[in-house]
């Protein structure tokens, strides 16, 4: 179940983008898609892998580092702990 919660965190924005750019809201879903990338994901990626204590409490901002989360796609995205 926490799984299935995790998904629809990362995939219900995504819907809401899609619902803007078929609104022809280009920019508010430029904005969107920035915020999501930048921000978003990688809160909710380290908040999920502190839950999982696969990451330090205090390491949430290398998060934030572009691929970095990448070392922790199985305990992502199939709740595979190594």
């Amino acid at each position: 179940m926490k799984l299935l919660y995790y998904y629809l965190q990362i995939l219900l924005p995504v819907a809401l983008m899609v619902y803007l750019y078929d609104c022809a809201l280009y920019e508010t879903t430029l904005i969107s898609i920035l915020i999501y990338v930048l921000i978003y994901r990688p809160l909710v990626d380290g908040h999920r892998l502190i839950r999982l204590r696969q990451l330090p409490k205090k390491d949430l901002w290398k998060m934030f580092i572009p691929f970095y989360g990448a070392k922790y796609f199985g305990a992502l995205y199939f709740g595979v702990l190594t």
